[in-house]
């Protein structure tokens, strides 16, 4: 789909539980258990990351950085098996290493 729509699906009952609105078309998603949100991976216009708070599906951050921002879409995201960094992917050949901040750590 190039809706630009986020959505959770109950698959037992076939139907959409949450959705929200990208504004991009979503090109990769990743679960992070320990702070139970999700991460879209997104193309144009952005080309950046969101967080999405669950089951709400709230945009509570974006991930840009400070010094780069990929230049192309975000094909794949991936998280360590500690959960305190995230690897990002994207068409303008760039891999990235993105530290995760807890709760509270600015």
């Amino acid at each position: 789909m190039k809706d630009g729509i986020l959505r959770v699906w109950d698959i037992n009952h076939e139907k959409i539980i949450q959705s929200a609105a990208t504004d991009s078309q979503i090109c990769s998603l990743l679960w992070l258990p320990k702070r139970r949100e999700l991460m879209t991976g997104q193309g144009l216009p952005g080309n950046q990351m969101k967080i999405w708070k669950y089951p709400m599906l709230i945009n509570s951050s974006e991930l840009y950085g400070k010094y780069f921002s990929h230049k192309g879409r975000v094909l794949h995201i991936a998280l360590s098996p500690d959960q305190s960094r995230l690897f990002s992917v994207a068409a303008d050949g760039m891999a990235c290493l993105w530290k995760c901040h807890e709760s509270g750590e600015s």
